[in-house]
């Protein structure tokens, strides 16, 4: 059909300075109207030979009132909405449907459109999480003066992303820009709960403990802080997870990401950030030393 409206190059011939190429098609006068299009002979992958009437259906539309181009080349937009489905799935499904059309060239399908928006948003997001979590450890190693206690607390924080992926695989809800949003938040803090552990553990080792001990000790004495601002936190984002007011549809799943974090900070802080740093003592063979011998082993030096 194509070859036989607007012609296919057969060859070129030069004419001055300039290639002219040679295009073969129909004759016109034999595809002018549409009844002798209908009959237009096609030629199959088989090499039988069947009318353009027996494949498709041939009808007159009125003309683009616009035509876009890029690069070049005509552009035509295939718009669509979505109804009771995310649209990563979609698009997965779109993908694996036009991946099976063989007669598709490579490179003349783009994505576009909300979803081209989305995975900008995305990279920049995981960009602004590595950020802030280098930035975390770089105030909390500036704190402490020791590699062991950041890197705890670090990895508590980041082990809290999981809590984040089960509230939203509960819920039902989709991970898109502003769930990734609450899971920074809820990095930023499980990060704040494991300095109120680790803090006062220097505090009771410096006062002669030993680190199991101040780790128990700590436990038992920020127990009730832990919990009071992590409830507080998840329960001051409970309506909007419930959807209760205006415009909180488009903050749920922000909401839930948050309390998602929140509800597994209380374990990492009190337990998992804890263990963690035990056993990056236990492995430098600090276990019984003072916190400032602990500082040399772990970094080297104190920093001054």
């Amino acid at each position: 059909m194509n070859t036989a409206k607007f012609g296919q190059t057969a060859s070129s011939v030069l004419q001055g300075d300039r290639v002219v190429n040679i295009r073969v098609l129909v004759d016109p006068a034999r595809i002018d109207r549409m009844a002798t299009l209908r009959d237009l002979p096609l030629q199959t992958p088989s090499g039988a030979t069947v009318m353009l009437s027996q494949v498709a259906d041939v009808r007159e539309e009125p003309g683009q009132l616009e035509l876009r181009r890029e690069d070049l080349r005509q552009n035509v937009a295939v718009t669509a909405r979505l109804e009771s489905r995310d649209l990563g799935s979609a698009m997965e499904e779109i993908r694996v449907k036009l991946g099976h059309d063989a007669t598709l060239p490579p490179g003349i399908i783009e994505f576009g459109g909300l979803y081209q928006q989305q995975q900008e948003s995305f990279h920049n997001l995981m960009i602004v999480m590595i950020m802030a979590i280098l930035l975390v450890f770089t105030v909390l190693l500036l704190e402490f003066r020791s590699f062991l206690q950041p890197l705890a607390i670090v990895l508590g924080a980041v082990l809290a992303l999981l809590g984040t992926i089960v509230a939203l695989w509960l819920t039902g809800t989709s991970l898109n820009i502003i769930s990734f949003m609450g899971a920074i938040i809820g990095v930023g803090i499980v990060a704040k709960n494991g300095i109120l552990m680790l803090d006062f553990v220097e505090q009771l080792r410096a006062s002669g403990l030993s680190l199991e001990e101040a780790l128990v000790g700590s436990g038992r004495r920020r127990l009730r802080p832990v919990l009071m601002t992590s409830m507080a936190a998840a329960l001051g984002m409970l309506p909007l997870a419930y959807g209760i007011g205006s415009g909180a549809d488009t903050l749920k799943p922000l909401a839930i990401a948050v309390i998602g974090a929140l509800c597994v900070s209380v374990l990492l802080s009190l337990v998992a950030t804890p263990t963690v740093y035990f056993l990056l003592m236990q492995m430098i063979g600090g276990g019984d030393s003072k916190p400032a011998d602990q500082g040399r082993r772990a970094c080297g030096a104190v920093f001054r």
